[in-house]
């Protein structure tokens, strides 16, 4: 007889390996800050089209209005309430306030 066991696991990667190395020399939106928006924050039922958080954004303009307006960064960066569940890790976080810092554009 042959068993094979598979498992998955939901650990964060700080937390199992300590800090994780994170560039943030060239942030990039396309390369750096969209991975992170669309597999964190749009996401079925979240921000997108028809979703119940408020921008959809999947449109690069209403994500743009939420990180001008302030709120983009009080709810992820500053709070830390977005995006729920899954807390995202401090190399995503430095990423995301990088980019806002640069003025986040979109390049």
């Amino acid at each position: 007889m042959l068993f094979t066991l598979q498992s998955c696991y939901n650990d964060n990667e700080e937390d199992l390996y300590g800090p994780v190395l994170c560039d943030t020399a060239d942030i990039t939106y396309s390369e750096d800050v969209a991975p992170i928006i669309n597999s964190s924050c749009a996401t079925s039922g979240c921000h997108v089209a028809g979703g119940t958080g408020p921008g959809n954004f999947t449109v690069f303009s209403e994500l743009l209005a939420k990180v001008n307006n302030g709120s983009f960064e009080n709810r992820v960066l500053v709070q830390k309430t977005m995006p729920p569940g899954t807390a995202l890790i401090n190399c995503e976080l430095d990423i995301l306030q990088t980019w806002i810092d640069n003025g986040a554009p979109n390049n």
